[in-house]
């Protein structure tokens, strides 16, 4: 599964709390499912919970919540764009919990997996989501209250 290190790496990228100190970011996955059917290809989907946690000696602080979810809505913008276009995943599959000092978001992932047989050769391949369109453009830099906080090249 690709997602988890993907997400990760974005946040640290994009957020400055996560540059000084990556080892707060905990990234798990829990119990999924395999998706299959029973056509000639043996594809299939991985579908399973991802909880991005933050530890930190203190509370989380207001600006790095607000931080982290514009990061994870735009990294699903492209990566899982069913959970932002999709009524039902809208409402379910992007959740966190800050109870304290802790923060964690949890988001529900899928994968596709396409196995293709050929000649007597197997080739399994991750594939991408599909793209967005040409006339999206996505930002290279995040203000947060008028401040520059953050600015990557990608």
């Amino acid at each position: 599964m690709q997602k988890p290190l993907q997400l990760k790496q974005r946040l640290i990228e994009q957020i400055p709390f996560f540059q000084s100190a990556p080892e707060k970011l905990v990234t798990t996955t829990g119990a999924g499912n395999i998706v299959a059917t029973s056509a000639s290809s043996l594809s299939f989907e991985y579908r399973y919970p991802l909880t991005l946690s933050v530890s930190n000696d203190n509370a989380p602080d207001e600006s790095l919540t607000d931080q982290m979810v514009v990061a994870i809505l735009d990294w699903l913008r492209v990566n899982q764009p069913e959970i932002l276009g999709n009524a039902t995943h809208r409402l379910t599959d992007f959740a966190f919990v800050q109870p304290g000092a802790a923060l964690s978001f949890t988001l529900q992932l899928t994968e596709r997996v396409q196995v293709a047989d050929e000649n007597g050769v197997r080739t399994i391949t991750h594939l991408h989501e599909p793209p967005l369109p040409e006339n999206v453009a996505l930002p290279r830099q995040v203000y947060l209250n008028g401040e520059l906080i953050s600015s990557w090249t990608e």
